[in-house]
């Protein structure tokens, strides 16, 4: 009865070939978004107007909102503007995660957007998670006096900020508002991200 110890060694080495690639990040899910696109085409700058106060020199602007660790993200940021009586900046941000490789090993995107997707998790009040109509069920809260709310779809991660007004300029909304209009600006900006 021969030991069939070459099939054997094969073996071994395939198992260790396959278990070492799947260590090293070399098995896992494909990115889906290779770069994000235009913020402000995905947010409602209307709606996001009204919360920055719609005053006349309200400002509407794109800026990067780049990580390390293979993340590139655009913002579209709605202000409302130097000399403003009452409103709240807007935030939408759109970070892609793309894999890297590094020596043998690769950093999944996907994995990536995941992990600064739980990272960034607002503090939440505690009530049941709200849903977004064809898109599912957000991260909300607040952070920092933020209303907050994030989205992640595959190596794609949307966030949505309503800040405090600034000093000298009137709130508009409370805590619990800013939450709920960062949610609302999140469930209708997703369906619109390509």
């Amino acid at each position: 009865m021969g030991c069939g110890c070459g099939t054997l060694l094969l073996l071994a080495t395939a198992g260790i070939g396959f278990g070492g690639a799947y260590y090293l990040g070399w098995f896992g899910p494909e990115d889906v978004y290779s770069a994000p696109q235009d913020p402000c085409a995905v947010l409602d700058t209307e709606a996001a107007s009204e919360i920055a106060g719609n005053g006349e020199n309200l400002e509407i602007f794109e800026a990067d909102h780049s990580y390390a660790y293979g993340a590139e993200g655009l913002e579209c940021v709605v202000h409302p503007g130097w000399g403003a009586a009452s409103g709240h900046e807007v935030d939408l941000r759109v970070i892609v995660f793309t894999s890297e490789v590094d020596g043998l090993s690769k950093e999944n995107g996907t994995e990536a957007a995941q992990a600064y997707y739980y990272s960034s998790r607002p503090e939440s009040d505690g009530s049941e998670s709200p849903d977004c109509p064809g898109v599912g069920f957000p991260l909300t809260g607040t952070r920092d006096g933020s209303g907050h709310a994030l989205h992640r779809m595959d190596n794609l991660v949307l966030e949505v900020e309503v800040k405090p007004a600034e000093p000298d300029v009137q709130e508009t909304l409370d805590e619990a508002g800013r939450t709920q209009a960062a949610l609302d600006l999140l469930c209708d900006a997703a369906p619109r991200v390509e």
